[in-house]
């Protein structure tokens, strides 16, 4: 418990010490000759009271106890039971209900101001005020352990480290129940690229079985844990190895591999994925989550990930638990291992610790495994289609142009059969790898197997998801403008859509003006008729004689 829960005396141990036992024991001696002796009681019991150390009057009351039955386990001390209360109701009631109001609450005051409260309110009543130490042996007495970390403080752990935990989990056969986790890895690996020398640790995820204590399969990526890492786990954990491991020339066998009926993972959010349960709702797996206060429940996979990583630990780049077991050590400048080399070693350790003999149990993994798992149904699952079943994806609709995913177009010649019918497809099923996005994976609704569908635009070079997102990232910045460069425009354009408007008086003096322009005039009239203008008759032209040339 935290500070700010009171911190008690310690309870007594479950058994006596050997100290206890050896002055029980002195004790008895003592009382033996009081009880076997011929002389005056009275002058024996004085004399064992100074030879022991204590009143006359606790030497009468261990005789009382040790008379009954004469063991020297009378006379050890009480581990249990609560002595009798030597208080008055009165007092007993008020540091009951002042401890329960001022002392038992969320915010968890000290003990002190709540005694002095105690005193002054027994002061007020014409009662003995009690001390600090009796209001102490109170609590213990009022109120329980468990009732203390309720109240006291909001953080469940408390509660729940109170609490028997006499066995969480549970497997009758291989696969029944397996544990999925990840961790990173406590060892840097060095990889030289053109740019430069990167070292960096890897993060490793595992899925074991809870019956055998085997490790099924792990993967071992440069990224944080994702929906792409429990995808490449699980392909590996449920299918055959052989072929994984004669391209990484290991020559040393693990058979270990099945369909896990029941996957017990934390609340992450890549086991939270659609992809995720997507993928165990296909192959009939049951996602069980340790969510908040089950934490132990992941102690198998836990166990083992620390086992593979102490193994690592003692290679050149180790990193240390923490900063103070590094103790200085130049982790990054000692680092030896390659990618390559450091997945080669986590597989060896998996393989050696699938050999080793469990020290409580004395039994051995690959033994029970091969015992246990011969009546298993076989599947002979393939791990391209595992993978795929996990992948992260999504839904699409399909148009002529064939679908979009981050910002580019995906077409196939299968596409163009279905899109005469995209109106009654619906969505289809989409999965992608974030390592290549130049082909995505297209569910065929008639064959309902994933198909790949290439780019649109026939650029077929392997492209990761983060290098597109840093190329768009970088070609954004580029044809980035300002702010003051992006309303500038549009300031232009409402200064002309918001031009100086003519005032009313001005529209109505244009009006009048137009009024005035139409109306008759008195000059007109009064002004004397023109006489019609004469005519005159046609003039004849005269034609000029023509010579010709």
């Amino acid at each position: 418990m935290p500070n700010r829960l009171h911190s008690l005396k310690p309870a007594p141990a479950a058994s006596h010490s050997d100290e206890a036992w050896s002055a029980a024991r002195r004790v008895a001696r003592e009382l033996d000759r009081i009880l076997d002796g011929s002389g005056p009681r009275r002058a024996a019991i004085v004399r064992a009271a100074a030879e022991l150390r204590l009143s006359t009057r606790q030497v009468y009351n261990l005789l009382a106890r040790y008379r009954v039955d004469r063991t020297v386990t009378s006379l050890l001390p009480r581990l249990e039971g609560v002595r009798k209360k030597r208080l008055e109701q009165d007092i007993e009631e008020i540091i009951a209900a002042t401890l329960r109001k001022q002392w038992l609450v969320l915010e968890a005051p000290p003990l002190a101001p709540v005694v002095a409260e105690i005193r002054a309110r027994c002061e007020e009543a014409g009662l003995a005020p009690p001390s600090y130490l009796t209001v102490v042996r109170r609590i213990a007495v009022l109120f329980s352990p468990e009732e203390i970390a309720k109240k006291r403080s909001a953080n469940p752990k408390h509660l729940h480290r109170l609490k028997p935990r006499p066995g969480y989990i549970h497997a009758a056969q291989p696969l029944d129940v397996c544990q999925i986790d990840h961790t990173p890895t406590d060892i840097n690996f060095v990889e030289v690229v053109d740019g430069g020398t990167f070292v960096g640790r890897a993060y490793l995820t595992i899925v074991t079985d809870v019956a055998t204590r085997c490790i099924l399969g792990f993967c071992l990526t440069l990224e944080k844990p994702s929906a792409l890492s429990v995808a490449l786990c699980l392909a590996q954990a449920m299918c055959p190895k052989e072929t994984w491991l004669a391209a990484r020339d290991i020559a040393h066998g693990w058979p270990m591999f099945g369909r896990p009926r029941s996957l017990v993972t934390d609340s992450a959010k890549e086991f939270k994925g659609n992809a995720f349960q997507r993928g165990c709702e296909d192959y009939g797996i049951r996602i069980r989550y340790r969510d908040r206060g089950r934490v132990h429940q992941g102690g198998v996979v836990e166990r083992l990930l620390g086992k593979l990583n102490a193994v690592l630990a003692t290679q050149p780049g180790s990193t240390g638990r923490s900063v103070a077991d590094r103790d200085g050590y130049p982790a990054e400048r000692r680092a030896r291992l390659s990618f390559a080399d450091l997945e080669r070693c986590v597989t060896l350790a998996v393989i050696d610790h699938n050999l080793q003999e469990n020290a409580r149990t004395l039994k051995v993994p690959a033994t029970e495994w091969e015992r246990q798992a011969r009546d298993l149904p076989r599947f002979d699952d393939e791990p391209l289609r595992v993978l795929l079943a996990f992948m992260p994806g999504t839904e699409r609709r399909l148009s002529p142009q064939g679908v979009s995913m981050f910002a580019l177009d995906y077409y196939s010649p299968w596409l163009g059969a279905l899109v005469p019918q995209r109106d009654r497809l619906g969505k289809l099923d989409l999965r992608y790898d974030p390592r290549d996005i130049s082909h995505v994976y297209i569910r065929d609704p008639e064959t309902r197997e994933f198909r790949p569908v290439g780019r649109r635009d026939g650029t077929l070079a392997p492209m990761t998801l983060w290098e597109h997102e840093a190329d768009r990232l970088q070609r954004r910045a580029a044809n980035a403008r300002t702010d003051v460069e992006k309303v500038t425009l549009r300031r232009r354009i409402a200064e002309i859509a918001d031009g100086q408007k003519p005032s009313k008086i001005e529209l109505r003096n244009a009006v009048r003006k137009t009024h005035a322009t139409e109306a008759p005039k008195p000059y007109d009239a009064m002004r004397p008729a023109m006489p019609a203008p004469a005519e005159h008759p046609a003039r004849r032209k005269r034609r000029l004689p023509v010579e010709d040339w």
